[in-house]
């Protein structure tokens, strides 16, 4: 089921890395690069697995934007997304997004707490400057459940092993 993307105009933060044209001059955000075979799947696939995921809690959950992913590597929240809850309450989610290449590697245990910086990201990312939707009930209510601590910190596995073909788990 797809679902059209409802993004906060806010969503998209300036990049942490820049690249600048040597010819033209003009600075380019870099999300991830690599320079070895290690680093293509640390850092290239891994940033693949964040922007897809990120894209399928748009268009095939139905969650709202907030933050997008701003590369890996990158200290922070992977991206931040608001949805309602079973109870139909709406709540902010703040996602850490792990990727495996490997049949032998495994997906680290998902933290149990959110990090400090990472309430803090949800906090700029609802705040009236960033949270641009053209629907001031919506914002108001995605803003009113930070305020009262709905806020749903969640781990998403990408699989890249040959079983598991990108499969996204964890939703």
């Amino acid at each position: 089921m797809s679902h059209p993307a409802l993004e906060s105009a806010g969503a998209e933060i300036p990049s942490r890395r820049l690249h600048t044209d040597p010819l033209s001059g003009q600075s380019f955000p870099v999300s991830a690069r690599a320079e070895t075979d290690r680093s293509f799947i640390t850092a290239i696939r891994a940033d693949i697995g964040e922007a897809e995921a990120y894209k399928q809690a748009l268009h095939r959950r139905g969650e709202i934007g907030l933050q997008r992913p701003l590369g890996v590597n990158v200290s922070g929240v992977d991206f931040i997304t608001a949805a309602r809850n079973p109870k139909g309450q709406m709540e902010i989610i703040v996602t850490d997004v792990k990727t495996r290449a490997t049949p032998t590697s495994r997906f680290p245990s998902a933290k149990r707490t959110i990090p400090g910086t990472w309430s803090s990201e949800a906090d700029q990312a609802t705040s009236a400057a960033r949270l641009r939707l053209n629907n001031p009930a919506l914002e108001k209510e995605i803003r009113d459940a930070f305020l009262a601590g709905r806020i749903h910190l969640r781990q998403l596995n990408v699989d890249y092993t040959p079983a598991g073909q990108g499969a996204i788990i964890g939703w």
